[in-house]
């Protein structure tokens, strides 16, 4: 009988059931005529359906009743907040900072690099600077020495050119020649550069004959180059010759010519 209630019903006349002990004798002879009911109907014992039915009924509105009297008051459940996590906020800021440091890095290094070598070649340049200062003032010490032996003494200027020769029509040197001491300098304006195994040799040329006196460096330009001391010479002359010189002048080769 209680299976066709609904469930809220049910619930109330369990609870009506178990207040007032009449309305409980009610719900057992209820129960009894259902039982005689259906034995009368069926000649034998009530069957295993209606048994189960009705036990299953009462076991369920028992526990139903039970656990609602029995049951702890519901908590609030809070819905898990979800936290993000700062360290991966940290480590992209901290790679950013690394790359952009590294960069910048980069940059100063090469800046530096740069510097560097530029400091290098300037102390290079300075030193050779230096190193050709000092050999200009060993030449200009030398040439104030011979300016001063020039002055001095009673020196000859001999023009030597190239002109009319097949040589080097444009070469140009001047020859200082003192007859007293007999102290010969020979001054390069323009000479050309010639091969390794080649000289320039000087020549004086006096009733003799020429005599070398000398080789001329053509790279010494406009200075005084000291030939060796010579008596007497009516012309002077340069011709190239083999590397050392010659004893005597190869004409077909020669340079310059310049009368006393």
């Amino acid at each position: 009988m209680l299976g066709e209630l609904s469930e809220k019903e049910r619930e109330e006349v369990l609870a009506m059931a178990k207040q007032y002990p009449e309305v409980q004798e009610e719900l057992d002879q209820l129960e009894q005529t259902m039982f005689d009911f259906d034995l009368l109907s069926s000649q034998h014992e009530p069957s295993k359906e209606v048994k189960n039915s009705i036990f299953k009924t009462l076991e369920d509105d028992f526990f139903k009743q039970q656990a609602s009297e029995t049951a702890a008051p519901e908590v609030p459940v809070e819905t898990p907040v979800k936290v993000l996590n700062p360290w991966k906020q940290y480590a992209a800021a901290a790679s950013l900072i690394a790359v952009v440091a590294f960069a910048v890095a980069l940059f100063y290094a090469f800046r530096y690099f740069d510097a560097e070598q530029k400091y290098d070649t300037l102390v290079a340049q300075q030193s050779q600077l230096s190193e050709d200062l000092r050999s200009n003032q060993v030449r200009l010490e030398s040439l104030d020495q011979q300016m001063d032996q020039l002055l001095s003494g009673d020196f000859e200027r001999i023009f030597m050119r190239g002109e009319g020769l097949p040589m080097q029509e444009n070469a140009r040197v001047d020859v200082f020649w003192d007859k007293g001491s007999q102290a010969v300098f020979v001054s390069v304006n323009n000479l050309a550069a010639i091969g390794p195994d080649s000289d320039y040799q000087l020549w004086a040329i006096g009733s003799d004959g020429p005599v070398g006196i000398g080789l001329v460096n053509a790279g010494e330009k406009l200075s005084l180059q000291q030939m060796q001391a010579t008596a007497e010479a009516g012309a002077f002359a340069i011709t190239i010759e083999p590397k050392g010189g010659s004893p005597s002048p190869t004409l077909e080769k020669l340079v310059v010519l310049g009368e006393v």
